[in-house]
Protein backbone atom coordinates (compact mmCIF):
# COMPACT_ATOMS: atom_id res chain seq x y z
CA UNK A 1 0.00 0.00 0.00
CA UNK A 2 2.95 2.55 -0.46
CA UNK A 3 0.91 3.92 -3.51
CA UNK A 4 -1.35 5.76 -1.19
CA UNK A 5 0.98 8.24 0.52
CA UNK A 6 1.46 9.26 -3.39
CA UNK A 7 -2.23 9.39 -3.74
CA UNK A 8 -3.14 12.16 -1.20
CA UNK A 9 -2.82 15.04 -2.54
CA UNK A 10 -6.03 16.77 -3.16
CA UNK A 11 -7.49 15.33 -6.01
CA UNK A 12 -7.51 11.98 -5.63
CA UNK A 13 -8.21 12.27 -2.01
CA UNK A 14 -11.47 13.67 -2.74
CA UNK A 15 -11.90 11.11 -6.03
CA UNK A 16 -11.68 8.30 -3.07
CA UNK A 17 -14.00 9.84 -0.94
CA UNK A 18 -16.45 10.99 -3.82
CA UNK A 19 -16.07 7.00 -5.27
CA UNK A 20 -16.61 5.67 -1.13
CA UNK A 21 -19.82 7.94 -0.65
CA UNK A 22 -21.28 7.04 -4.46
CA UNK A 23 -20.81 3.25 -3.50
CA UNK A 24 -22.31 3.65 -0.45
CA UNK A 25 -25.08 5.17 -1.44
CA UNK A 26 -25.41 2.74 -4.76
CA UNK A 27 -25.48 -0.39 -1.70
CA UNK A 28 -28.35 1.69 0.04
CA UNK A 29 -30.48 2.32 -2.52
CA UNK A 30 -30.11 -1.54 -3.15
CA UNK A 31 -30.73 -2.78 -0.39
CA UNK A 32 -33.59 -0.38 -0.13
CA UNK A 33 -35.13 -1.38 -2.90
CA UNK A 34 -34.74 -5.24 -2.57
CA UNK A 35 -36.80 -4.67 0.89
CA UNK A 36 -39.52 -2.73 -0.44
CA UNK A 37 -40.00 -5.27 -3.34
CA UNK A 38 -39.84 -7.85 -0.71
CA UNK A 39 -42.01 -6.41 1.15
CA UNK A 40 -44.31 -5.48 -1.14
CA UNK A 41 -44.51 -8.69 -2.95
CA UNK A 42 -45.35 -10.18 0.90
CA UNK A 43 -48.12 -7.92 1.26
CA UNK A 44 -49.24 -8.66 -2.27
CA UNK A 45 -49.67 -12.05 -1.96
CA UNK A 46 -50.76 -12.06 1.35
CA UNK A 47 -53.79 -9.79 0.06
CA UNK A 48 -54.22 -12.16 -3.32
CA UNK A 49 -54.64 -15.35 -0.81
CA UNK A 50 -57.19 -13.10 1.81
CA UNK A 51 -59.54 -11.83 -1.19
CA UNK A 52 -59.42 -15.66 -2.79
CA UNK A 53 -60.68 -16.67 0.24
CA UNK A 54 -63.64 -14.34 0.41
CA UNK A 55 -64.63 -15.13 -3.16
CA UNK A 56 -64.45 -18.98 -2.83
Amino acid sequence: MYWRSECIDGEMSWFNAGVRVGVGIGLGVCVGLGIGVGLLVRTYQSTTRTFRRRLL
